[in-house]
């Protein structure tokens, strides 16, 4: 349709103005549909999904994204043929509608980091019951117990959505939103933890490193690395915290 109107546009400068207005209502009904369906959970109903997936949401992104991406390219072409006397309201007019694509693919963005909080909570609730087993005499090798596991695992199935659909820069930020929380409501929920003996000490030691590693390993750590920012600054600290402790020990 947007190929249609643009050949009409060249075809008929004189309707120019309305061939705008025209492209504009169905980028904003295209927006607002999009929105509907994903952010709005509409296609649960007309397409009968059980639920919208961290899938959806970045598919419904990287269109949003294409389209705020080509509005510049709209504007100069179709304005081609604009009289002087309506460019500047139809400019304003595309300059809000581009700004609508933008607070869309953020919102959008914010749901996703949403996703993963909320897992994260998820699995903070069982944590406690982990926690009171890590000062039993066990004899077996120490591994990262299942809140880690889990917990990464679904890390690790989110980048990889992101990754194969939406632009490196966009993950990245994506993800540093996602450590942040991460930092803060991990290490808020081992801070407290007793490791007055070995087996708490090496186990706390053992699910912050397999952690760290999941974080260390997302898109985000390249911009904490070039900025100079501890990529997991509360976490880390932690981990300093349980080799003083076994110094003075």
């Amino acid at each position: 349709m947007l190929s249609e109107y643009i050949d009409m546009n060249n075809f008929l400068p004189a309707l120019s103005s309305e061939i705008i207005h025209r492209v504009l209502e169905m980028l904003k009904f295209f927006n607002t549909r999009t929105c509907q369906l994903v952010l709005g959970a509409g296609a649960m109903q007309v397409s009968g999904l059980k639920s919208i997936t961290s899938k959806h949401l970045a598919l419904a992104s990287q269109v949003i994204s294409f389209v705020h991406a080509i509005m510049p390219e709209i504007r100069k072409v179709l304005f081609l043929k604009v009289p002087e006397t309506r460019k500047g309201m139809l400019l304003s007019e595309i300059e809000r509608v581009s700004q609508d694509y933008k607070v869309h693919r953020d919102e959008i963005h914010t749901k996703l980091v949403q996703i993963m909080r909320e897992r994260l909570l998820v699995h903070l609730r069982g944590l406690p019951q982990i926690i009171e087993t890590w000062s039993r005499v066990d004899e077996t090798e120490i591994q990262p117990s299942q809140f880690a596991k889990s917990l990464t695992k679904e890390v690790g199935y989110l980048q990889r959505v992101l990754s194969r659909t939406l632009h490196e820069a966009d993950v990245q930020e994506i993800f540093k939103e996602v450590t942040i929380i991460f930092d803060i409501q991990i290490s808020d929920a081992f801070a407290h933890v007793d490791i007055s003996t070995p087996q708490a000490k090496a186990r706390l030691n053992c699910e912050i490193q397999h952690i760290l590693g999941c974080i260390k390993s997302l898109p985000s750590a390249k911009l904490n690395i070039e900025s100079g920012i501890p990529i997991a600054g509360q976490l880390e600290a932690l981990v300093k915290r349980i080799s003083c402790a076994e110094s003075d020990q």
